[in-house]
């Protein structure tokens, strides 16, 4: 046991022991008294109780100084552990300083970004109470936020749209559901402006709402906008309703069509009826497919302008038309035309009954010169008639000899057919230019007409002394038109230059008839006399109705002969003479009015 107890002291300290022990024993003399055995027997039990309590002492401290050792060690590890502690706090209260220093940063560069962004800004609580606006809020109203917080928001409301804007306000607290509404604002100077206020929440991570962030953005001048164009639709719908005038649209890559009322009303259809091609062919008269076919091609194959007329084959069997003009708008590859349709049928049925009145009217002209010409006319007819009287006479006188002489009774009588046959073409010109007939549009050579004009004035030239000279042009390509009307406008132009030169007697009396190729398909009548012209301010008014420069004239003439020309597609002006007198033209085209 003691080996086993000795083992953990050290050597040291086992050798000191014993030194002492050993010196006890050999110097301390012995007592011869008391001091046999049981002194010996003491002192050797002493001597262990010593040992022992050194050896305990010393193994006690031992053990302490180990314990120290290790406290030492543990505080040791303890302090580093604190020091590491330490600085991961030190380093972490930095970062949140750091951290603080940024959010407040952050939070002052937002305020500057609400202060600074031009609509107004604000966030509310759970509840819809304001809690923050922006600079832009504050200026516009002149509103605290203490103020807003204390409701006085609702005094800068435009009191119609307190109640239902309350009320928008509820319905959405009440759902958490987004919010949007326009209403009118009131600002510092007293202006209420139109405003559109767009309200969203912000939930936590159960779904509730806790907070509401909100924007206000001024759109008055939109409302504006919106309100001129409201009112500049309803003008154009109504203007569009007087006038019978329609818009179209069609896209030229997808065939889509769009259209206004008025001009789904000018096709029959209901004005929320979707357009379509086939809805717009089956309303075209089947005659007027085809121009319609040919202007969808013609804005396939990229042409611009569009300008024709179309007739529209009602349900009730009714026939409307049309007049479309349109432009095409390039759009890259969504081109598309846009353009007008206009619903001329009473402008049509007008342009006829001002046509049927005109023919009457050229008709009583006409007229009206033959009676005029009466005399004239008269001693065209009685110069074939005297002769037949004559040559008959003759004949008779020849037949009544003893041997007749039928040779010349022969001659006498081709004598009187071919007086006869004169008469009966004066007669039948006189009577086929007083006909009255609607117009007839054919193939026709001018000169020809030229002629048979002038043949009906030559008695009428001859009494005033006019000299007839006419420049017809050869080779000229036929036109196309009516041969009485045109033998009216060639027959009146005629007429006024023969009257013209009625008081000249200082040069010859001298009335030119010319014809000539403007152009490749054109022709051009020139009807140029001697008299006394007119002044060069009265040249636009020559053709204006009851415009006249004749004492007894009704001012008809040459607003007919202007009628009859435009009718025909061509045109007719007049011009002062280089020399004197005036020169009056027309133009008259070989493709007629159509053309």
């Amino acid at each position: 046991m003691f080996a086993t107890w000795f083992g953990g002291v050290r050597p040291g300290l086992l050798a000191t022991a014993l030194s002492i022990l050993a010196f006890d024993y050999y110097f301390v003399p012995p007592t011869h008294s008391l001091l046999v055995d049981g002194e010996e027997a003491l002192r050797l039990v002493l001597f262990a109780i010593t040992a022992l309590f050194v050896f305990s002492f010393v193994a006690a401290q031992k053990s302490a100084a180990d314990s120290l050792r290790r406290t030492r060690d543990d505080l040791r590890t303890a302090v580093h552990d604190l020091e590491r502690i330490n600085k991961a706090l030190q380093a972490e209260n930095a970062e949140r300083k750091r951290a603080e220093q940024q959010v407040r940063q952050a939070e002052r560069e937002l305020q500057v970004t609400f202060d600074t962004i031009p609509v107004l800004a604000g966030s509310y609580q759970h509840d819809g109470s304001p809690d923050f606006v922006n600079r832009a809020w504050r200026d516009y109203t002149g509103l605290s936020v203490k103020e807003l917080k204390d409701r006085r928001w609702e005094t800068v409301i435009h009191p119609d749209d307190v109640a239902r804007v309350e009320s928008e306000r509820r319905a959405h607290l009440a759902t958490g559901m987004p919010f949007q509404t326009e209403q009118r604002l009131r600002s510092a100077d007293g202006e209420y402006r139109w405003h559109f206020f767009s309200r969203v929440p912000l939930r936590d991570e159960d779904g509730n709402v806790v907070k509401w962030y909100g924007t206000g953005y001024d759109i008055e001048d939109r409302k504006r906008a919106e309100d001129a164009l409201r009112r500049s639709k309803a003008q154009l719908t109504h203007a569009q309703s007087l006038s019978k005038t329609g818009s179209v649209g069609f896209k030229v890559a997808t065939g889509e069509i769009v259209w206004s009322d008025e001009a789904a009303r000018i096709y029959g259809y209901e004005s929320d009826t979707k357009p379509s091609v086939e809805l717009v062919l089956q309303r075209v008269h089947p005659d007027d497919i085809a121009i319609v076919q040919r202007e969808i091609d013609r804005a396939r194959q990229g042409e611009q302008e569009f300008d024709f007329e179309l007739r529209l084959m009602m349900p009730d069997g009714t026939i409307k038309y049309v007049y479309a003009l349109a432009h095409l708008l390039k759009d890259g590859g969504s081109d598309e035309i846009v353009g007008a349709l206009m619903d001329i049928t009473a402008a049509k049925q007008a342009q006829d009954a001002l046509s049927k009145a005109q023919a009457e009217l050229a008709h009583v002209t006409r007229v009206t010169s033959l009676g005029e010409l009466a005399a004239s006319i008269a001693h065209e007819v009685n110069q074939p008639l005297s002769a037949i009287v004559t040559n008959g006479a003759a004949g008779l006188r020849w037949l009544d000899r003893e041997s007749p002489v039928l040779d010349e009774v022969r001659s006498s009588l081709e004598s009187i057919i071919g007086d006869a046959k004169r008469a009966s073409e004066v007669i039948h010109k006189i009577r086929s230019f007083s006909k009255k007939t609607n117009p007839e549009m054919t193939q026709l050579h001018i000169n020809d007409v030229v002629d048979e004009a002038v043949s009906l004035i030559k008695r009428e030239a001859f009494d005033h002394r006019v000299t007839m000279r006419l420049q017809l042009a050869s080779g000229l390509p036929s036109v196309r038109g009516d041969r009485i009307q045109l033998q009216q406008v060639i027959f009146n132009l005629a007429i006024n230059g023969v009257q013209a030169m009625t008081m000249v007697a200082d040069r010859p009396r001298v009335l030119f008839i010319r014809t000539q190729l403007l152009e490749p398909d054109q022709v051009l009548v020139a009807v140029e006399d001697g008299g006394v012209g007119i002044e060069p301010e009265n040249l636009n008014r020559l053709f204006s109705a009851f415009y006249t420069t004749k004492p007894n004239g009704l001012g008809m003439g040459l607003s007919i002969c202007r009628s009859i020309i435009e009718a025909h597609g061509g045109r007719v002006w007049a011009s002062r003479n280089s020399d004197r007198g005036m020169i009056f033209q027309f133009t008259i085209s070989a493709r007629g009015p159509d053309g």
